[in-house]
Parts: C-alpha cells; sequence; structure tokens
C-alpha cells in the first residue's frame, strides 16, 4: 500500500522553522500555527498570528504519477491576527515540495494579497515517496551555493554599537548608522563577487586555522565597496559560513582585520549536510581498568 504524501512529513511534528525576512522575523510550528515578529534585543516588540492549523490539500495519486516534479502539497492555516486593511483575519497557505540533498527550510515567504500569505517549503522527506522518488538525483549536490539557496532575498543585521550592518545573501553588505529611522551614515563594505573561474568548489571550502579544532568554512567575496579614506581604495568584506546545527541563520560576527578591509562570520544549519561541513567523529574506545597488585579488588 503506498504511504499519504503527508506522512512523509511526520518527522517534522513538533519542529518549528524560521526565516528571516529584513525586519520580520517568519516562524512556522509544523501543522501548528505561523506567527511574525519583530524582535530588538531578544525581546519581541511586534508580533502577528498568520493563523492556525486548519486543513491540508493532498495532490491524488493520479496526479503524482502523472508529473511527480510538480507535486505540491499544501498546508492551510486560518484565523490570524485581523487585517486592517481587510478587515479579517490574516491566513496562510504553506507549500511543500520535493528537494533533495538539502535541510528542511522555508525557501520562500509571498504576501500574495494584503493580509494572504504563501510559503513555500523545501524538505527531502517528501523525496522518500514511493511516487516522488524518481525526480531525485542520483548524483550528489556538492556546490555549497545550492545548500545555500535558502538564503536567497533574505537579509540579516547585527547591531555593534553605534553601528548596524546589513548582510543581503548575494546581494551587498554595509554598515550604516540609523537615528528617528532614517540612515545618518552609510558605507556600502562590498557588492557581491561571484567567481565564475572555478564555481563555489574546494578553493572556495577553507579551515578556520584560529579554532581550537579545525572548523571548515564556505567563502564568497563582496568587493567594490565605498571608496576607503585611508587607503583610497574601495572597501571589501570575506563572508564566512559556517556550519551550526543548533543555530539560526545569523551574522555571528564582523571584524575589520585591516583597514577597510572586514572578515563576517555567517552561522547556518543550512550547509550542514553538505559533505566539506561533516563533523568526523573520533572512534569509540573502551577503557578497561585492572587493579595493581598492591590494591584490593573491591
Amino acid at each position: 500500500q503506498i504511504p499519504g504524501l503527508d506522512s512523509m512529513l511526520d518527522p517534522l511534528s513538533g519542529r518549528c522553522f524560521l526565516r528571516n525576512e529584513g525586519y520580520w522575523n517568519i516562524e512556522l510550528c509544523h501543522k501548528k500555527k505561523i506567527r511574525q515578529f519583530h524582535e530588538e534585543g531578544k525581546k519581541t516588540t511586534v508580533e502577528y498570528s498568520l493563523g492556525d492549523f486548519e486543513r491540508m490539500e493532498v495532490p491524488s495519486e493520479e496526479q503524482m504519477r502523472a508529473n511527480p516534479k510538480a507535486v505540491v502539497l499544501r498546508h492551510f492555516y486560518e484565523g490570524g491576527t485581523k487585517c486592517d486593511e481587510t478587515n479579517s483575519p490574516r491566513h496562510a497557505i504553506v507549500e511543500y515540495r520535493c528537494q533533495s540533498g538539502k535541510e528542511n527550510h522555508i525557501q520562500l515567504m509571498k504576501e500574495t494579497s494584503p493580509c494572504n500569505y504563501t510559503l513555500s517549503f523545501t524538505s527531502p522527506l517528501l523525496c522518500k515517496h514511493p511516487l516522488l522518488a524518481p525526480i531525485v538525483q542520483t548524483k550528489g549536490v556538492t556546490k555549497v551555493s545550492d545548500y545555500l539557496s535558502g538564503l536567497l532575498g533574505s537579509c540579516f543585521y547585527r547591531v555593534e554599537g553605534w553601528w548596524t550592518y546589513e548582510f543581503c545573501y548575494q546581494k551587498h553588505f554595509k554598515q550604516f548608522h540609523q537615528e528617528n529611522n532614517v540612515n545618518t551614515a552609510e558605507f556600502m563594505l562590498g557588492l557581491y563577487a561571484p567567481d565564475n573561474s572555478h564555481g563555489d568548489g574546494s578553493k572556495d571550502i577553507h579551515v578556520d586555522d584560529g579554532s581550537k579544532q579545525e572548523v571548515a568554512y564556505y567563502r564568497q567575496q563582496y568587493n567594490r565597496g565605498t571608496k576607503c579614506d585611508v587607503t583610497g581604495d574601495p572597501r571589501v568584506a570575506e563572508v564566512q559560513f559556517k556550519c551550526a546545527t543548533d543555530s539560526l541563520n545569523v551574522i555571528a560576527s564582523v571584524k575589520e582585520k585591516a583597514t577597510c578591509s572586514y572578515v563576517v562570520v555567517f552561522y547556518t544549519p543550512l550547509i550542514c549536510n553538505h559533505p566539506a561541513f561533516q563533523q568526523k567523529q573520533d572512534p569509540v574506545r573502551n577503557i578497561e581498568c585492572y587493579p595493581t597488585a598492591n590494591q584490593p579488588v573491591t
């Protein structure tokens, strides 16, 4: 008997997933609720419910057999916070799609009409369904940037004293100071500079020599920033992506390693399944203890 498509997602029960959308954070708790909130200093200052789980729409076996690549499982969330524009509760649709070789994550969110939202959620779990197995590629994904595709369209922020740093994945990295919601000072620290000579293979995967343990990271370069008054050259930044299974997508640190040259450490769980970031397990060795000649056995 062919299992139900929704049953493939049972391992997501009790789990919540976050996506940063600039000012807003989106939290999806599988088959429970969706909320949109803003945090300042780890304190939620604004929050809206986008709905509680109500029903699902599962494609038929005939639809899955006819076109497995187009299979979409939809969950509907209703009864969210009342919308000022429509005078009706907010609601959302979560569209689940098969995508092998990646983490379960919210790939995209759109407000299709005022207070109506659609979330695109990709999961390798759906790919285990017998009718969807043919669309799984036999060749594993090796490009790190494929694993980071969930960051596309997202910006991330870090406040360090007077400055706020904004990192928009594969777009730019900038530094600004804001007063009364107006930027009073702003410097572009770099624009995304893809290196098409070798893609993003092994040459972009490095080891952090300053760590107590060998920590791999994937590097992206951001060049052509605002001209530096000291060096006369454009500002540049290197973004180092490191695996962190227990972390959200977050800017962990920003350091100016040389005048107008910056290093950004970005923690993300998205790359943890890539072979280069798999943690090596030390072999387990049993320790056997024996009493000495002068020590009685107790």
